[in-house]
């Protein structure tokens, strides 16, 4: 929805001339997947827009294990849109922003949610990233 033709990043950027960078927190990483391609719509904006910098922070990669029949196109997708860096920059988010998102932006949090430990596969995962 953010990136449609005509949807709400289109009309906040038609809106407000100046914007040069867009920041996004998201659950999930971007995917390319069937009747969603947000990776495509990603890059149509960009094209429409050169002038804005894109930088997306997510907590957990969607569909890219190999379980997943959309694994590899999710992949690639992703590879081809970090190869826009420095435009576009795709980051896991730290353990510690999550915490403060949870926190300060959604509701009905437990608060030992906000607590456990990163669980050590977490930890290698990001540092691999």
């Amino acid at each position: 929805m953010l990136f449609e033709v005509g949807g709400y990043l289109d009309a906040v950027t038609d809106a407000y001339e100046n914007i040069r960078c867009i920041i996004l927190y998201s659950n999930y990483s971007p995917c390319n997947e069937a009747y969603h391609y947000c990776i495509s719509k990603i890059y149509n904006f960009l094209l429409k827009y050169p002038e804005i910098t894109l930088c997306i922070y997510f907590s957990q990669f969607y569909h890219t294990e190999d379980g997943f029949p959309t694994a590899a196109w999710n992949r690639e997708a992703l590879r081809s849109l970090s190869s826009l860096w420095p435009r576009v920059t795709l980051q896991r988010l730290p353990g510690g922003a999550r915490r403060y998102l949870l926190r300060n932006f959604v509701y009905g949090i437990p608060g030992a949610t906000l607590y456990h430990p990163t669980s050590p596969s977490r930890t290698l995962a990001d540092r691999q990233n």
